[in-house]
């Protein structure tokens, strides 16, 4: 027994001398090393998330360790997380103050924020350990850069050169690169080339002076040479996907595909599971139109990583093309939360939610989007158009003259001011702004309208229809001008000599069925009932999606009385072939003026059952349930339906924003019904009675007593009118009506 016990002491013995061993050999500081051994290879590799876990396994071992934070602050850096590599490097610098590789990011972080003394404050840290250092150097550069002295920043770099002559060849080419930028900041072309062509001698594969010279010659006009060098370079490097984004954007912009596609189409076949060739294929497809063969491509990258951030923004891309914007809205969700400093991502998102109606969350979006990218105008000029709509021309300004400080040519962005500026009624600037974008591309033909516009506001006729005919003659098809010229005659009292013109452009358009509605409208003016019924029926023959044909079709019979002559008509029609749609379209629509209900609703019913993608029908319907006490929830279903099919029909928007009214959804209502009292040019009675009284109750009382003030104006005798009235008089305003007839929806 004795003997046991004293074995089992000299094994304990052992065990503690070994676990002893294993302890002391595992210290923090060798944990610590191990893991930023293991971050640096990850790093290396491009593998920024696996690094970034590295490094802080290495912190949770030493806490302390200045050049563990530095390197966490980089990796947080390539990752995009800007706000947690501040901070790392905050953190390094206060652990060891003599650390300048984190004291140079830290001025980069402050001069980003424009606070320059902070930066020069970390400047004068970094001379006082070495003034002739490359960090030093670099500094001060982006401090004079930022203070708007190049020379004093091309001093700083080119002393770099001189002061540094061990660099690594890879840090002479960036300093090269930087100096070219520079030189192109200074407009001296020659210099910028010269510098980084001289990057690329010191270090042939650098990519990053590569594109500094495909920029460059963006820049200067000189498409060809950018071209080259983007085709040598990818060649060089087929799989490299930040040149491959860069291209992908270049041939965008030139609208050119076929030497993009055929590189990735070979890429393809040498690596039939490239998913960069994949992507990049996929991104062609959608910007060519060729959806289907995009759709392919981008379900073969999502098979492969179900996961896959791109595959999801082309997806989501695609269901935008598609209309089906409650998915697209998923996906550039899922896009968002993956990848939330991906500024298309919010820019597209923002563009579906605009389409579904959700108006402040479009807005959000697309601020996002120019916050990530400010100098992308994409999503400033949409945000612009969104605030021009709702008359927030102040604002529409606002992100328009950001675009011009940028891209002071931008005809888009010139439109859109002088729309704004038009609609404030600064004619002659916004005469000055139509001119110059017309100048800058003499073939566009929305400049023209647009002066055309002006020149009617000033009266100006003879120099109003100039304009328009100029846009017709480069665009046959822009109704806008059409309809303008037609009502530039009949303000001058000649109604033939509009309807001549109109028939005219059928010679020459492509969109027929427009020009026969116009022609018809202009016959009902003219009270040629016969000629304006038969004008607008080869409109819906054409193109049987034409709702407002239809209700021009109804108020000629209307006025005419001649409702049971027409549905005998139709019916032998119907007769003859059940499933004529659009007769049970026009049978509904009369129904509707005959004032009986039941029968209209059964014709939009059965023509839903034939065509549930009519939307003429799925409105009607849904405007009948909703008046006559019928299930709002399925009138919303049909009214998005009909929003889904005809985005831009006014009458829609009206419908669609009057059951949100009445489902005491406001903000949705007014931002609908100011859509569609817009695109009506404010003429429309019941749509200004609409927009009134859903103003009213979201509480904007300005818009309310100015709508419906216009709407009793317009029509004072209207069932609504004596509501109008009420709400005026709460309203502590009365308003003023006049005699007119109803307007029909």
């Amino acid at each position: 027994m004795k003997r046991r016990i004293i074995v089992v002491s000299a094994l304990l013995t052992v065990l503690l001398v070994v676990a002893a061993y294993f302890w002391i050999g595992n210290t923090p500081e060798k944990n610590r090393e191990k893991y930023l051994k293991k971050g640096r290879e990850y790093a290396a590799q491009g593998k920024r998330n696996e690094a970034i876990i590295m490094f802080r396994n290495a912190l949770k071992a030493d806490p302390r360790a200045a050049e563990v934070h530095h390197e966490l602050g980089l990796a947080l850096l390539q990752s995009s997380d800007f706000r947690g590599a501040f901070g790392q490097f905050l953190r390094a610098v206060q652990l060891k103050p003599q650390m300048v590789p984190a004291r140079y990011q830290l001025g980069n972080f402050y001069l980003l924020g424009r606070d320059v003394p902070k930066a020069k404050e970390q400047l004068e840290q970094i001379r006082a350990q070495d003034g002739n250092s490359v960090e030093a150097r670099y500094l001060a550069a982006r401090i004079a850069l930022v203070e708007k002295d190049p020379d004093s920043a091309l001093r700083e770099l080119r002393e770099t050169l001189a002061r540094n002559p061990k660099m690594a060849p890879s840090e002479i080419a960036n300093t090269y690169i930087n100096i070219g930028a520079t030189l192109a900041i200074k407009k001296d072309y020659k210099g910028a080339e010269d510098a980084f062509r001289k990057a690329l001698e010191v270090a042939p594969g650098s990519l990053q002076a590569r594109i500094a010279l495909v920029n460059l010659y963006l820049a200067m006009g000189t498409q060809n040479k950018a071209e080259d060098e983007l085709l040598a370079a990818s060649k060089a490097d087929p799989e490299n996907e930040a040149l491959l984004h860069l291209l992908g954007q270049f041939y965008v912009r030139i609208r050119r595909f076929e030497d993009y596609e055929k590189l990735y189409q070979d890429l393809l076949k040498k690596k039939p599971d490239s998913l960069i060739a994949k992507k990049r294929l996929a991104e062609v497809m959608i910007e060519k139109g060729d959806f289907k063969q995009a759709k392919a491509f981008t379900e073969a990258i999502l098979k492969a990583t179900p996961q896959d951030t791109d595959g999801h923004y082309y997806r989501g891309r695609l269901y935008l093309v598609e209309r089906d914007y409650q998915k697209a809205i998923g996906e550039f969700s899922l896009v968002n939360k993956n990848a939330p400093r991906f500024a298309p991502g919010y820019y597209y998102l923002g563009l579906a939610q605009l389409q579904s109606n959700q108006l402040q969350q479009a807005k959000s979006a697309l601020a996002k989007a120019t916050e990530l990218s400010p100098l992308w105008p994409q999503p400033r000029l949409t945000l612009a158009q969104i605030h021009l709509a709702a008359g927030d021309h102040d604002l529409s300004l606002q992100e328009t003259e950001k675009v011009l400080e940028a891209y002071p040519n931008s005809p888009a962005a010139l439109v859109t001011a002088g729309a704004a500026r038009l609609r404030k009624g600064e004619t002659e600037k916004a005469l000055a702004l139509f001119r110059k974008a017309q100048n800058i591309n003499p073939k566009d033909p929305i400049p023209h309208v647009n002066l055309g516009a002006v020149y009617l506001a000033q009266k100006n006729l003879p120099m109003a229809l100039k304009e328009y005919e100029e846009a017709l003659k480069l665009d046959p098809d822009r109704m806008e001008a059409l309809s303008s010229i037609a009502r530039i005659y009949v303000l001058q009292k000649k109604p033939k000599a509009a309807i001549d013109r109109v028939g005219q452009q059928l010679k020459t358009t492509k969109n027929p069925p427009l020009v026969y509605q116009l022609l018809g409208q202009l016959y009902l003016q003219e009270k040629e009932y016969s000629a304006a019924i038969k004008h607008l029926e080869k409109a819906v023959e054409i193109n049987p999606n034409l709702l407002s044909a239809y209700y021009l079709i109804g108020n000629a019979h209307t006025a005419q009385k001649n409702f049971d002559k027409a549905i005998d008509d139709y019916q032998k029609v119907l007769r003859a072939n059940p499933q004529a749609f659009r007769v049970h379209m026009l049978l509904g629509v009369i129904y509707d003026l005959k004032q009986e209900p039941a029968k209209a609703i059964e014709h939009y019913q059965k023509v839903l059952d034939i065509n549930k993608n009519f939307a003429p029908a799925a409105n009607n319907l849904a405007w009948h349930l909703s008046e006559r006490g019928g299930n709002l929830d399925v009138a919303l279903r049909w009214a998005q339906k009909a929003r889904e099919l005809e985005p831009d029909a006014p009458h829609i928007a009206d419908t669609l924003g009057w059951i949100y009214y009445k489902k005491g959804i406001y903000a949705t209502a007014v931002s609908l019904l100011k859509e569609s009292s817009e695109k009506f040019q404010n003429n429309n009675p019941t749509v200004l009675y609409h927009l009134g009284m859903a103003s009213y109750r979201s509480g904007d009382q300005s818009l309310a007593r100015r709508a419906l003030n216009q709407a009793l104006k317009l029509d004072g005798s209207s069932p609504w009118a004596e509501e109008a009235r009420k709400v005026l008089a709460e309203l502590g305003t009365s308003g003023q009506p006049a005699a007119g007839s109803r307007q029909s929806r």
